[in-house]
Protein backbone atom coordinates (compact mmCIF):
# COMPACT_ATOMS: atom_id res chain seq x y z
CA UNK A 1 0.00 0.00 0.00
CA UNK A 2 1.28 3.47 -1.23
CA UNK A 3 0.71 6.56 1.10
CA UNK A 4 1.66 10.01 -0.55
CA UNK A 5 2.69 11.70 2.50
CA UNK A 6 4.64 11.51 5.47
CA UNK A 7 2.08 13.55 7.34
CA UNK A 8 -0.34 10.62 6.51
CA UNK A 9 1.75 8.54 8.54
CA UNK A 10 2.19 10.89 11.53
CA UNK A 11 -1.25 12.09 11.34
CA UNK A 12 -2.39 8.20 11.79
CA UNK A 13 -0.40 7.88 14.67
CA UNK A 14 -0.77 10.98 16.36
CA UNK A 15 -4.64 9.62 16.31
CA UNK A 16 -3.84 6.08 18.01
CA UNK A 17 -5.28 6.15 21.48
CA UNK A 18 -3.11 4.30 24.46
CA UNK A 19 -5.02 1.31 24.01
CA UNK A 20 -4.08 1.20 19.65
CA UNK A 21 -0.15 1.99 20.82
CA UNK A 22 0.01 -0.92 23.56
CA UNK A 23 -1.95 -3.26 21.15
CA UNK A 24 -0.11 -2.67 18.06
CA UNK A 25 3.48 -3.16 20.07
CA UNK A 26 1.95 -5.93 21.35
CA UNK A 27 1.24 -6.89 17.22
CA UNK A 28 4.26 -6.39 15.67
CA UNK A 29 6.52 -7.75 18.86
CA UNK A 30 5.92 -11.00 16.81
CA UNK A 31 8.48 -10.27 13.99
CA UNK A 32 11.92 -9.76 14.94
CA UNK A 33 13.88 -9.25 11.79
CA UNK A 34 16.03 -6.42 10.90
CA UNK A 35 13.39 -5.10 8.88
CA UNK A 36 11.06 -5.10 10.96
CA UNK A 37 12.65 -3.24 14.10
CA UNK A 38 13.56 -0.75 11.59
CA UNK A 39 9.74 0.21 11.17
CA UNK A 40 9.15 0.00 14.84
CA UNK A 41 12.05 2.48 15.45
CA UNK A 42 10.14 4.91 13.35
CA UNK A 43 7.36 4.02 14.51
CA UNK A 44 8.73 5.15 18.46
CA UNK A 45 10.55 8.28 16.79
CA UNK A 46 7.61 9.51 15.47
CA UNK A 47 5.16 9.34 18.40
CA UNK A 48 7.61 11.05 20.64
CA UNK A 49 7.35 14.22 18.49
CA UNK A 50 4.23 16.72 18.69
CA UNK A 51 5.34 18.33 15.41
CA UNK A 52 6.91 16.26 12.38
CA UNK A 53 10.38 16.66 12.02
CA UNK A 54 11.65 14.19 9.26
CA UNK A 55 14.83 15.96 8.77
CA UNK A 56 15.36 14.61 12.83
CA UNK A 57 14.09 11.32 11.99
CA UNK A 58 16.13 10.37 9.04
CA UNK A 59 19.09 11.69 11.16
CA UNK A 60 17.76 9.19 13.98
CA UNK A 61 17.25 6.70 11.64
CA UNK A 62 21.20 6.51 10.00
CA UNK A 63 20.01 8.36 7.24
CA UNK A 64 18.87 5.60 5.12
CA UNK A 65 18.41 6.15 1.32
CA UNK A 66 15.33 7.11 0.12
CA UNK A 67 14.28 3.90 -0.98
CA UNK A 68 14.71 2.19 2.15
CA UNK A 69 13.05 5.08 4.26
CA UNK A 70 10.13 5.27 1.89
CA UNK A 71 9.58 1.12 2.35
CA UNK A 72 9.96 1.58 6.11
CA UNK A 73 7.32 4.03 6.14
CA UNK A 74 5.09 2.27 4.08
CA UNK A 75 5.27 -1.10 6.12
CA UNK A 76 4.95 0.79 9.57
CA UNK A 77 1.66 2.33 7.58
CA UNK A 78 0.00 -1.28 6.11
CA UNK A 79 1.31 -2.91 9.89
CA UNK A 80 -0.59 -0.38 11.99
CA UNK A 81 -4.03 -0.40 9.91
CA UNK A 82 -3.51 -4.42 10.52
CA UNK A 83 -3.09 -3.79 13.50
CA UNK A 84 -6.32 -1.67 14.27
CA UNK A 85 -8.44 -3.79 11.88
CA UNK A 86 -7.51 -7.13 14.00
CA UNK A 87 -8.49 -4.65 16.81
CA UNK A 88 -11.76 -3.62 15.89
CA UNK A 89 -13.46 -6.64 14.00
CA UNK A 90 -14.79 -7.80 17.25
CA UNK A 91 -16.61 -4.30 17.42
CA UNK A 92 -17.68 -3.87 13.76
CA UNK A 93 -19.35 -6.42 12.27
CA UNK A 94 -18.61 -4.92 8.72
CA UNK A 95 -14.84 -5.97 9.53
CA UNK A 96 -15.84 -9.11 10.96
CA UNK A 97 -17.50 -9.93 7.58
CA UNK A 98 -15.07 -9.19 5.41
CA UNK A 99 -12.87 -11.50 6.93
CA UNK A 100 -15.37 -14.76 6.50
CA UNK A 101 -15.12 -13.62 3.27
CA UNK A 102 -11.67 -13.97 2.86
CA UNK A 103 -11.39 -17.35 5.30
CA UNK A 104 -14.01 -18.59 2.57
CA UNK A 105 -11.69 -17.81 -0.02
CA UNK A 106 -9.01 -19.70 1.25
CA UNK A 107 -11.02 -22.56 2.26
CA UNK A 108 -12.58 -23.11 -0.88
CA UNK A 109 -8.99 -22.97 -2.71
CA UNK A 110 -8.26 -25.63 -0.64
CA UNK A 111 -11.03 -27.63 -1.60
CA UNK A 112 -13.04 -27.74 1.42
CA UNK A 113 -16.56 -26.75 -0.35
CA UNK A 114 -18.37 -28.25 2.68
CA UNK A 115 -16.21 -25.56 5.23
CA UNK A 116 -16.28 -23.10 2.95
CA UNK A 117 -20.38 -23.20 3.15
CA UNK A 118 -20.50 -23.14 7.04
CA UNK A 119 -18.37 -20.25 7.37
CA UNK A 120 -21.01 -18.82 4.89
CA UNK A 121 -24.06 -19.22 6.39
CA UNK A 122 -21.79 -17.33 9.81
CA UNK A 123 -20.99 -14.97 7.24
CA UNK A 124 -24.65 -14.38 5.92
CA UNK A 125 -26.42 -14.66 9.50
CA UNK A 126 -24.07 -11.63 10.31
CA UNK A 127 -24.98 -9.69 7.07
CA UNK A 128 -28.76 -9.97 7.69
CA UNK A 129 -28.19 -9.08 11.38
CA UNK A 130 -26.26 -5.73 10.36
CA UNK A 131 -28.08 -5.03 7.42
CA UNK A 132 -24.76 -5.16 5.21
CA UNK A 133 -26.59 -6.06 1.90
CA UNK A 134 -23.85 -5.71 -0.54
CA UNK A 135 -21.29 -7.66 1.47
CA UNK A 136 -24.78 -9.96 1.53
CA UNK A 137 -24.84 -10.17 -2.33
CA UNK A 138 -21.03 -11.45 -2.29
CA UNK A 139 -22.56 -14.31 0.35
CA UNK A 140 -24.77 -15.34 -1.98
CA UNK A 141 -23.10 -15.15 -5.09
CA UNK A 142 -20.22 -17.21 -3.08
CA UNK A 143 -22.57 -19.51 -1.97
CA UNK A 144 -24.69 -20.00 -5.33
CA UNK A 145 -20.62 -20.42 -7.45
CA UNK A 146 -20.29 -23.36 -4.78
CA UNK A 147 -23.51 -25.36 -4.73
CA UNK A 148 -23.15 -25.07 -8.88
CA UNK A 149 -19.75 -26.60 -9.28
CA UNK A 150 -19.82 -29.07 -6.41
CA UNK A 151 -22.09 -31.53 -5.22
CA UNK A 152 -22.99 -30.17 -2.02
CA UNK A 153 -25.76 -32.58 -0.59
CA UNK A 154 -28.28 -29.61 -0.57
CA UNK A 155 -31.83 -29.90 -1.30
CA UNK A 156 -34.06 -28.54 -3.63
CA UNK A 157 -35.97 -25.93 -1.90
CA UNK A 158 -32.55 -24.24 0.02
CA UNK A 159 -31.60 -23.90 -3.37
CA UNK A 160 -34.47 -21.90 -4.65
CA UNK A 161 -34.70 -20.27 -1.08
CA UNK A 162 -31.33 -18.34 -1.97
CA UNK A 163 -31.97 -17.78 -5.80
CA UNK A 164 -35.02 -16.09 -4.60
CA UNK A 165 -32.83 -13.79 -2.00
CA UNK A 166 -30.27 -13.20 -3.90
CA UNK A 167 -32.85 -11.68 -6.66
CA UNK A 168 -34.90 -9.53 -3.62
CA UNK A 169 -31.70 -8.37 -2.60
CA UNK A 170 -30.47 -7.19 -5.97
CA UNK A 171 -33.59 -5.27 -6.70
CA UNK A 172 -33.19 -3.50 -3.44
CA UNK A 173 -29.51 -2.60 -3.63
CA UNK A 174 -30.66 -1.23 -7.43
CA UNK A 175 -33.37 0.95 -6.08
CA UNK A 176 -30.78 2.01 -3.82
CA UNK A 177 -27.71 2.92 -5.90
CA UNK A 178 -30.32 4.94 -7.82
CA UNK A 179 -31.17 6.90 -4.73
CA UNK A 180 -27.75 7.27 -3.47
CA UNK A 181 -26.53 8.79 -7.01
CA UNK A 182 -29.96 10.94 -7.60
CA UNK A 183 -28.95 12.24 -4.45
CA UNK A 184 -25.19 12.93 -4.98
CA UNK A 185 -26.00 14.54 -8.55
CA UNK A 186 -27.91 16.91 -6.79
CA UNK A 187 -24.79 17.70 -4.03
CA UNK A 188 -22.64 18.18 -7.01
CA UNK A 189 -25.43 20.42 -8.82
CA UNK A 190 -25.26 22.82 -5.70
CA UNK A 191 -21.33 22.68 -5.62
CA UNK A 192 -21.43 24.08 -9.17
CA UNK A 193 -24.13 25.95 -8.96
CA UNK A 194 -24.95 27.06 -5.17
CA UNK A 195 -28.93 27.56 -4.49
CA UNK A 196 -30.83 29.38 -7.31
CA UNK A 197 -30.93 33.01 -7.50
CA UNK A 198 -33.82 33.49 -9.93
CA UNK A 199 -36.94 31.69 -11.30
CA UNK A 200 -35.02 30.41 -14.53
CA UNK A 201 -32.41 28.51 -12.63
CA UNK A 202 -35.24 27.22 -10.25
CA UNK A 203 -36.89 25.86 -13.48
CA UNK A 204 -33.99 24.12 -14.39
CA UNK A 205 -33.21 22.64 -11.06
CA UNK A 206 -37.20 21.21 -10.69
CA UNK A 207 -36.68 19.50 -14.39
CA UNK A 208 -33.40 18.52 -13.61
CA UNK A 209 -34.61 16.69 -10.31
CA UNK A 210 -37.81 15.05 -12.26
CA UNK A 211 -35.66 13.63 -14.69
CA UNK A 212 -32.99 12.06 -12.72
CA UNK A 213 -35.95 11.19 -9.95
CA UNK A 214 -35.64 7.11 -10.60
CA UNK A 215 -39.75 5.59 -10.46
CA UNK A 216 -39.47 3.74 -7.55
CA UNK A 217 -42.72 2.56 -6.05
CA UNK A 218 -42.58 4.03 -2.52
CA UNK A 219 -44.46 0.97 -0.42
CA UNK A 220 -41.14 -1.24 -2.11
CA UNK A 221 -38.26 0.94 -0.10
CA UNK A 222 -36.46 -0.24 2.48
CA UNK A 223 -35.61 2.10 5.52
CA UNK A 224 -32.10 3.12 3.87
CA UNK A 225 -33.83 3.64 0.87
CA UNK A 226 -36.25 6.01 2.19
CA UNK A 227 -33.55 7.22 3.94
CA UNK A 228 -32.13 8.15 0.75
CA UNK A 229 -35.15 8.87 -0.54
CA UNK A 230 -35.78 11.69 2.05
CA UNK A 231 -32.36 13.07 1.81
CA UNK A 232 -32.57 13.67 -1.75
CA UNK A 233 -35.67 15.49 -1.54
CA UNK A 234 -33.83 17.50 1.22
CA UNK A 235 -31.30 18.20 -1.17
CA UNK A 236 -33.79 19.08 -3.84
CA UNK A 237 -35.44 22.04 -2.05
CA UNK A 238 -32.10 23.36 -0.26
CA UNK A 239 -31.01 24.20 -3.59
CA UNK A 240 -34.61 25.93 -4.57
CA UNK A 241 -34.84 27.78 -0.65
CA UNK A 242 -37.98 25.74 0.20
CA UNK A 243 -36.98 25.45 3.64
CA UNK A 244 -40.60 24.72 4.35
CA UNK A 245 -40.69 21.26 2.19
CA UNK A 246 -37.19 20.78 3.39
CA UNK A 247 -38.09 20.90 6.95
CA UNK A 248 -40.56 18.22 5.97
CA UNK A 249 -38.54 15.76 4.64
CA UNK A 250 -35.61 16.27 6.89
CA UNK A 251 -38.09 15.43 9.87
CA UNK A 252 -39.11 12.44 7.83
CA UNK A 253 -35.40 11.53 7.84
CA UNK A 254 -34.83 11.79 11.18
CA UNK A 255 -38.21 10.44 12.47
CA UNK A 256 -37.37 7.05 10.45
CA UNK A 257 -34.31 6.82 12.78
CA UNK A 258 -36.00 7.05 15.65
CA UNK A 259 -38.38 4.64 14.73
CA UNK A 260 -36.11 2.34 14.08
CA UNK A 261 -33.58 2.30 16.88
CA UNK A 262 -31.07 0.01 15.36
CA UNK A 263 -30.38 2.30 12.59
CA UNK A 264 -29.03 4.72 14.87
CA UNK A 265 -26.33 2.03 15.41
CA UNK A 266 -26.03 1.01 11.81
CA UNK A 267 -25.07 5.20 10.55
CA UNK A 268 -25.41 7.12 13.47
CA UNK A 269 -23.68 9.69 11.05
CA UNK A 270 -26.43 9.78 9.02
CA UNK A 271 -29.13 10.48 12.08
CA UNK A 272 -26.86 13.47 13.03
CA UNK A 273 -26.82 14.86 9.35
CA UNK A 274 -30.42 14.94 9.63
CA UNK A 275 -30.93 16.77 12.71
CA UNK A 276 -28.10 19.09 11.34
CA UNK A 277 -30.50 19.49 8.33
CA UNK A 278 -33.69 19.98 10.39
CA UNK A 279 -31.78 22.41 12.49
CA UNK A 280 -30.75 24.17 9.45
CA UNK A 281 -34.50 24.83 7.98
CA UNK A 282 -35.74 25.61 11.38
CA UNK A 283 -33.24 28.52 11.70
CA UNK A 284 -34.06 29.78 8.08
CA UNK A 285 -37.66 29.46 9.34
CA UNK A 286 -37.13 32.03 12.40
CA UNK A 287 -38.79 29.00 14.27
CA UNK A 288 -37.59 29.54 17.32
CA UNK A 289 -39.17 27.23 19.87
CA UNK A 290 -39.12 24.16 17.16
CA UNK A 291 -35.11 25.23 16.58
CA UNK A 292 -34.57 25.05 20.72
CA UNK A 293 -36.76 21.34 20.98
CA UNK A 294 -34.38 19.97 18.16
CA UNK A 295 -30.76 21.40 19.80
CA UNK A 296 -31.62 20.13 22.87
CA UNK A 297 -32.39 16.55 21.61
CA UNK A 298 -29.31 16.71 19.43
CA UNK A 299 -27.16 17.97 22.69
CA UNK A 300 -28.82 15.27 25.06
CA UNK A 301 -28.16 12.63 22.07
CA UNK A 302 -24.48 13.56 22.00
CA UNK A 303 -24.68 13.61 26.24
CA UNK A 304 -25.42 10.16 26.34
CA UNK A 305 -24.05 8.65 23.42
CA UNK A 306 -20.45 9.85 23.34
CA UNK A 307 -18.54 7.13 24.71
CA UNK A 308 -19.52 4.63 21.73
CA UNK A 309 -18.87 7.43 18.96
CA UNK A 310 -15.28 6.81 17.09
CA UNK A 311 -13.44 9.70 15.79
CA UNK A 312 -15.54 11.24 12.96
CA UNK A 313 -18.81 10.82 14.79
CA UNK A 314 -17.00 13.28 17.33
CA UNK A 315 -16.37 15.85 14.72
CA UNK A 316 -19.94 15.94 13.34
CA UNK A 317 -21.26 15.54 16.43
CA UNK A 318 -19.07 19.11 17.62
CA UNK A 319 -20.10 20.85 14.23
CA UNK A 320 -23.56 20.11 14.66
CA UNK A 321 -23.78 21.06 18.52
CA UNK A 322 -21.60 23.88 18.73
CA UNK A 323 -22.95 26.02 15.35
CA UNK A 324 -26.13 24.84 16.69
CA UNK A 325 -24.77 27.12 19.75
CA UNK A 326 -24.12 29.57 18.08
CA UNK A 327 -27.66 30.11 15.60
CA UNK A 328 -29.54 29.72 18.65
CA UNK A 329 -27.89 32.80 20.23
CA UNK A 330 -28.28 34.29 16.97
CA UNK A 331 -32.01 33.27 16.86
CA UNK A 332 -33.01 34.74 20.11
CA UNK A 333 -30.79 37.88 19.89
CA UNK A 334 -28.43 36.93 22.82
CA UNK A 335 -25.22 38.21 21.72
CA UNK A 336 -23.68 38.39 24.94
CA UNK A 337 -24.16 34.66 25.90
CA UNK A 338 -22.84 33.83 22.83
CA UNK A 339 -19.45 35.02 23.25
CA UNK A 340 -18.97 33.62 26.38
CA UNK A 341 -19.36 30.51 24.49
CA UNK A 342 -16.85 31.26 21.94
CA UNK A 343 -13.82 29.80 23.71
CA UNK A 344 -14.77 26.79 24.50
CA UNK A 345 -15.84 26.36 20.22
CA UNK A 346 -12.73 27.56 19.73
CA UNK A 347 -10.85 25.30 22.02
CA UNK A 348 -12.58 22.39 20.31
CA UNK A 349 -12.27 23.87 16.83
CA UNK A 350 -8.56 23.53 17.51
CA UNK A 351 -8.43 19.51 18.56
CA UNK A 352 -10.21 18.28 15.25
CA UNK A 353 -8.96 20.91 12.95
CA UNK A 354 -6.76 18.30 11.61
CA UNK A 355 -10.17 16.36 10.41
CA UNK A 356 -12.30 19.54 9.07
CA UNK A 357 -12.01 20.97 5.59
CA UNK A 358 -11.46 24.70 5.74
CA UNK A 359 -14.57 25.85 4.48
CA UNK A 360 -16.60 24.22 7.42
CA UNK A 361 -13.32 26.21 9.59
CA UNK A 362 -14.24 29.56 7.66
CA UNK A 363 -17.88 29.10 8.28
CA UNK A 364 -16.84 28.68 12.26
CA UNK A 365 -15.14 31.93 12.28
CA UNK A 366 -17.66 33.76 10.52
CA UNK A 367 -20.53 33.03 12.88
CA UNK A 368 -17.87 34.01 15.70
CA UNK A 369 -16.89 37.60 13.76
CA UNK A 370 -20.94 38.35 13.83
CA UNK A 371 -21.16 37.39 17.58
CA UNK A 372 -18.53 39.97 18.10
CA UNK A 373 -20.16 42.73 16.32
CA UNK A 374 -23.55 41.99 17.76
CA UNK A 375 -22.12 42.31 20.74
CA UNK A 376 -21.07 45.74 19.94
CA UNK A 377 -16.89 44.44 19.56
CA UNK A 378 -16.60 45.28 16.06
CA UNK A 379 -12.38 45.18 17.16
CA UNK A 380 -12.87 41.96 17.76
CA UNK A 381 -14.42 40.92 14.93
CA UNK A 382 -11.57 41.98 12.31
CA UNK A 383 -9.61 38.68 13.54
CA UNK A 384 -11.62 36.67 12.47
CA UNK A 385 -12.31 38.02 9.61
CA UNK A 386 -9.17 38.39 8.24
CA UNK A 387 -8.73 34.64 9.40
CA UNK A 388 -11.13 34.72 6.31
CA UNK A 389 -9.55 36.67 3.82
CA UNK A 390 -6.88 34.32 4.54
CA UNK A 391 -8.07 31.26 3.08
CA UNK A 392 -8.15 32.13 -0.82
CA UNK A 393 -8.25 28.46 -1.68
CA UNK A 394 -11.25 27.73 -0.23
CA UNK A 395 -13.59 27.92 -3.31
CA UNK A 396 -16.13 25.88 -2.15
CA UNK A 397 -17.68 28.73 -0.21
CA UNK A 398 -16.99 31.98 -1.82
CA UNK A 399 -20.40 33.30 -0.18
CA UNK A 400 -19.25 33.54 3.04
CA UNK A 401 -16.00 35.32 1.61
CA UNK A 402 -18.53 37.99 0.03
CA UNK A 403 -20.41 38.80 2.90
CA UNK A 404 -17.98 38.48 5.38
CA UNK A 405 -16.40 41.44 2.63
CA UNK A 406 -19.59 43.31 3.61
CA UNK A 407 -19.80 42.77 7.38
CA UNK A 408 -15.91 44.05 7.41
CA UNK A 409 -17.29 47.01 6.19
CA UNK A 410 -19.88 47.29 9.12
CA UNK A 411 -17.11 46.90 11.18
CA UNK A 412 -14.63 50.16 10.27
CA UNK A 413 -18.18 51.78 10.03
CA UNK A 414 -18.79 51.09 13.58
CA UNK A 415 -15.61 51.96 14.44
CA UNK A 416 -15.52 54.87 12.45
CA UNK A 417 -12.61 54.36 10.08
CA UNK A 418 -14.75 56.22 7.43
CA UNK A 419 -11.10 57.27 5.79
CA UNK A 420 -10.32 53.36 5.20
CA UNK A 421 -14.42 52.92 3.57
CA UNK A 422 -13.81 53.87 0.19
CA UNK A 423 -10.81 52.14 -1.02
CA UNK A 424 -12.44 48.90 0.57
CA UNK A 425 -15.93 49.55 -1.37
CA UNK A 426 -13.67 49.78 -4.40
CA UNK A 427 -11.87 46.75 -3.87
CA UNK A 428 -15.14 44.43 -3.01
CA UNK A 429 -17.05 45.84 -6.02
CA UNK A 430 -14.12 44.09 -8.11
CA UNK A 431 -14.19 41.36 -6.06
CA UNK A 432 -18.05 41.04 -6.26
CA UNK A 433 -17.74 40.92 -9.82
CA UNK A 434 -14.74 39.25 -10.98
CA UNK A 435 -16.28 35.91 -8.49
CA UNK A 436 -19.71 36.81 -10.49
CA UNK A 437 -21.14 36.92 -6.65
CA UNK A 438 -22.94 40.54 -6.96
CA UNK A 439 -26.78 39.98 -5.63
CA UNK A 440 -29.21 43.19 -5.47
CA UNK A 441 -28.77 42.68 -1.80
CA UNK A 442 -24.64 43.39 -1.87
CA UNK A 443 -25.23 45.92 -4.68
CA UNK A 444 -27.55 47.62 -2.50
CA UNK A 445 -25.46 47.34 0.77
CA UNK A 446 -22.37 48.61 -1.23
CA UNK A 447 -23.89 51.93 -2.56
CA UNK A 448 -25.19 52.44 1.26
CA UNK A 449 -21.17 52.70 2.42
CA UNK A 450 -20.59 54.68 -0.34
CA UNK A 451 -23.60 57.02 0.08
CA UNK A 452 -23.22 57.06 4.29
CA UNK A 453 -19.91 58.15 4.44
CA UNK A 454 -20.26 61.32 1.36
CA UNK A 455 -23.24 62.23 3.65
CA UNK A 456 -22.90 65.16 5.99
CA UNK A 457 -23.29 64.34 9.81
CA UNK A 458 -26.93 65.54 10.12
CA UNK A 459 -28.30 63.24 7.09
CA UNK A 460 -26.38 60.13 7.76
CA UNK A 461 -30.19 59.17 9.32
CA UNK A 462 -31.94 59.63 6.35
CA UNK A 463 -29.89 57.57 4.30
CA UNK A 464 -29.91 54.87 6.78
CA UNK A 465 -33.68 55.05 6.31
CA UNK A 466 -33.67 55.56 2.58
CA UNK A 467 -31.78 52.09 2.73
CA UNK A 468 -33.42 50.23 4.77
CA UNK A 469 -36.14 50.68 3.48
CA UNK A 470 -34.57 49.22 0.25
CA UNK A 471 -33.05 46.13 1.60
CA UNK A 472 -36.90 45.38 3.61
CA UNK A 473 -38.33 45.23 -0.04
CA UNK A 474 -35.81 42.93 -1.28
CA UNK A 475 -36.23 40.82 1.70
CA UNK A 476 -40.02 39.63 0.20
CA UNK A 477 -38.12 38.51 -3.02
CA UNK A 478 -38.03 34.84 -2.38
CA UNK A 479 -34.48 34.69 -4.44
CA UNK A 480 -32.82 37.23 -2.01
CA UNK A 481 -33.80 35.85 1.29
CA UNK A 482 -30.54 34.28 1.59
CA UNK A 483 -28.62 37.11 1.51
CA UNK A 484 -29.99 38.13 5.07
CA UNK A 485 -29.34 34.76 6.43
CA UNK A 486 -26.05 35.19 5.88
CA UNK A 487 -25.82 38.72 7.12
CA UNK A 488 -28.83 40.75 9.19
CA UNK A 489 -28.08 43.51 7.46
CA UNK A 490 -31.52 45.01 7.97
CA UNK A 491 -31.38 44.28 12.03
CA UNK A 492 -28.29 46.27 11.92
CA UNK A 493 -29.25 49.59 10.00
CA UNK A 494 -32.65 49.20 12.58
CA UNK A 495 -29.36 49.28 15.09
CA UNK A 496 -28.09 51.93 14.12
CA UNK A 497 -30.95 54.54 13.43
CA UNK A 498 -32.86 53.92 16.72
CA UNK A 499 -29.15 53.56 18.56
CA UNK A 500 -29.81 50.54 20.16
CA UNK A 501 -28.11 46.95 20.18
CA UNK A 502 -28.72 44.56 17.29
CA UNK A 503 -29.67 42.11 20.09
CA UNK A 504 -32.48 43.90 20.91
CA UNK A 505 -33.77 44.75 17.33
CA UNK A 506 -33.82 40.80 16.72
CA UNK A 507 -35.46 40.04 19.78
CA UNK A 508 -38.10 42.92 18.90
CA UNK A 509 -38.39 41.21 14.81
CA UNK A 510 -38.91 37.67 16.55
CA UNK A 511 -41.65 38.30 19.41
Amino acid sequence: MAISKTDDLFKLIKSLTKSEKRTFRLFAERIKSSGELLYMKLFDLMDKQKKLDEASIRIKLGNLSPVKYSNAKRHLYEQILTSLRMLNKSKQSNIQLREYIDFVYILYGKGFQLQALKVLQKAKKLALDHHHDFNLITILELEKLIHSRHITRTETRPIQALTQQSSEKIDTLANRVKLSNLKMLLHRFYIINGHVKNEEEAKEVRQFFKEQLPLIKNETLGQMEKILLYQSHVWYYYILNDFENCYKYALKWVQIFQEYDELQTRDINLYLRGYHYLLTCAYNLKKHKLYAQYHGELESFRKSNYARFDRNTQVLSFLYTHSGRLNLHFLNGNFKEGVKSIKTTLARLDRYKDSLDKHKIMIFYYKIAWMHLGNREPDKAIKYLNYIFDMTNVSLRMDIQAYARLMFLMVHYELENYNFLPSLIRNYHAFFIKKDLDNKVQTCFLQFFKEIIKAPILDRKKVKEKFLTKLQALENNQYEQRAFLYLDSISWLRAKIENRSIGEVIRERNA
